[in-house]
């Protein structure tokens, strides 16, 4: 069952000594006044995509009692460099900051850790842009969480949150039109060349290239350490994921029928959840630009699908991941 493997934190005092033997789950201690300040590193990091549901699983996980959720997002690697974890000392060094930066609005104390003794932070730019070694040397024996979503509606999910939401000036045009512009041509060398001056663009395509990326984690995380989930799974039938997902943490099963309530949409939801607030309609995409799009994933899902199967990487079997683009 779920809570078998549960462990409680090690709580260790906050010096550069400790940091060194740290690892994931693990808490440090500061006295400050006559108080005890404790800072933890996560247990479990949800590594991405974005705009495929990490902040809506974030809103179930923070249902369970065993979990203590940071919230939001933390970003704490998107400013660290790949080459700051190299020795021992910095390998501590970081630690530190990195606990401490998590839980610098609310130092955590020593009974509330006894009672959410898994710890949780989710920041979905890791998947394409940080390190994973860092991540690796940071905290090890982690483990994380990586939730995808078809590549063309992650797209054009998040091309739209760019116009409504940010209204930055780089997706002002329809999104069909930016896409007829850079995905024409003989690939790769053509989309390359179209790309290499809309940093925006490129990064918002590539990615849904999610073979490629994952094929980075790999190198560090085996699948006893990193699983992957999809957001249509998910929304088909969220307790069968939120089971799957305890029993791979090591959490206790915890009922969330209890606390969970259908939206307007017929989706399960719980609390706050992004997925019910009112939003604006969503937009799609010409006939013309989805099959382009299609086009340009198809053969990164087909490397995907390939190493899912190949490194066992699926954490929920029913309902089955989606196929296709």
């Amino acid at each position: 069952v779920g809570h078998a493997a549960m462990q409680s934190p090690r709580f260790l005092p906050s010096n550069p000594t400790s940091a060194a033997l740290a690892t994931a789950g693990d808490c440090f201690i500061t006295k400050r006044s006559s108080a005890q300040r404790v800072f933890c590193l996560p247990g479990v990091i949800n590594i991405g995509v974005q705009k495929a549901g990490t902040g809506e699983l974030q809103s179930w996980l923070n249902a369970n009692p065993a979990m203590l959720v940071h919230g939001g997002e933390a970003h704490f690697f998107d400013s660290v460099g790949s080459f700051s974890c190299q020795t021992t000392r910095q390998q501590a060094s970081l630690r530190l900051r990195y606990a401490r930066f998590l839980w610098r609005r609310r130092g955590l104390l020593h009974d509330e850790l006894e009672k959410h003794p898994i710890t949780f932070e989710k920041t979905p730019a890791y998947f394409d842009l940080v390190e994973p070694q860092l991540i690796a040397c940071v905290v090890p024996s982690v483990k994380l969480l990586v939730m995808l979503r078809l590549p063309v509606a992650r797209a054009v999910s998040a091309y739209r949150m760019c116009q409504v939401e940010l209204k930055l000036a780089w997706c002002r045009r329809p999104f069909e039109t930016v896409i007829e512009r850079v995905l024409v041509g003989s690939p790769p060398r053509a989309i390359r060349a179209a790309l290499q001056h809309r940093p925006q663009i490129q990064r918002l395509l590539m990615m849904g290239q999610y073979a490629q990326h994952l094929s980075r984690w790999l190198v560090y995380f085996t699948s006893s350490r990193l699983r992957v989930v999809w957001l249509e799974q998910f929304k088909s039938d969220p307790f069968a994921c939120m089971t799957a997902i305890e029993d791979y943490l090591g959490l206790p099963n915890f009922d969330y029928r209890r606390v969970a309530s259908r939206n307007r949409a017929g989706f399960w939801v719980v609390g706050k959840s992004k997925s019910s607030s009112k939003r604006p309609p969503a937009f799609l995409l010409g006939p013309t630009g989805n099959q382009t799009l299609s086009n340009f994933y198809e053969p990164w899902q087909r490397r995907l699908h390939l190493l899912l199967k190949q490194h066992n990487l699926s954490l929920v079997a029913q309902p089955e991941a989606p196929i296709g683009t």
